[in-house]
């Protein structure tokens, strides 16, 4: 037996709200590593991404973005997510690193879940899509 979308999507959101700056806080190997991978501008802003693509796409698998309404409801639900874990972060770091950086996740964030949702849609065979 297969689990159910949701369970995947509910896993899958708890993997990002784990806050892993502060498991390095208590584990400092572990620290460093983090540290050291996810310094660089670039990586922070990949890893927002990828991890917001998985979720569109698993959402999409949930709810078939086949709507206007469908899309924007599960865009608003990537995006609540986002904003969540903004704060997941803040409070693990204790301190508000601003505007603008929170701005950028937000927007890699919901770019990340559209990229997510196009790829479920161009994926799934539909009407006058080849089937393989």
């Amino acid at each position: 037996m297969r689990p159910h979308p949701r369970t995947w999507i509910l896993l899958w959101i708890i993997g990002i709200f784990f806050p892993l700056a502060f498991l390095g806080k208590l584990w400092p190997d572990f620290g460093k590593f983090f540290s050291a991978v996810f310094a660089p501008a670039w990586t922070h802003i990949l890893m927002h991404g990828l991890l917001y693509a998985v979720l569109g796409f698993l959402l999409a698998k949930w709810i078939p973005p086949s709507s206007v309404r469908s899309v924007s409801g599960l865009l608003g639900l990537s995006l609540l997510v986002g904003i969540l874990h903004e704060g997941v972060q803040i409070l693990a770091a204790g301190a508000w690193p601003g505007w603008t950086a929170e701005l950028l996740d937000l927007s890699v964030d919901l770019a990340g879940a559209c990229l997510g949702l196009a790829l479920a849609r161009w994926l799934s065979p539909g009407p006058g899509r080849p089937k393989a």
